[in-house]
């Protein structure tokens, strides 16, 4: 529900954003706020299209269901990881790792978590469906 999606991410902004803003602060408070903002709104942003992506992936993806477990967290968090990476790089913030690998790692853990749950609630392939895959 739309509600729902909303409020992870209000959630995911004020959370990372508030823990970049404390990861930079040692650097200043212009810095510190920036780094927040930046973190916060792409953490919003990326909470948003992760579900969706994660849903779709798991249904697209042909083979065993342990690949389609696995491969769509490591495809999402690749592709976010490395967005957060060149925007925090673009921003010059001061501490980029400790800014971006946190929430990076609870991201992965959360992928993880919606393909577990999509492939509890699959019915098994059909011999037939396993070899069109």
């Amino acid at each position: 529900n739309i509600r729902g999606r909303l409020l992870a991410a209000a959630f995911a902004f004020l959370m990372w954003g508030a823990w970049a803003l404390i990861a930079n602060w040692h650097a200043g408070q212009q810095h510190a706020l920036v780094s927040g903002l930046l973190q916060g709104s792409a953490s919003a942003v990326i909470t948003l299209l992760m579900a969706i992506c994660a849903t779709e992936l798991f249904t697209r993806l042909p083979g065993p269901i342990l690949l389609r477990i696995v491969l769509p967290p490591v495809l999402i968090v690749a592709v976010t990881f490395n967005a957060l990476w060149l925007a925090h790089t673009a921003n010059a913030t001061p501490s980029l790792w400790l800014t971006i690998l946190p929430p990076s790692c609870v991201a992965f853990a959360y992928c993880l978590y919606l393909t577990v749950s999509l492939a509890r609630n699959t019915r098994p392939r059909t011999p037939e469906q396993q070899l069109n895959d």
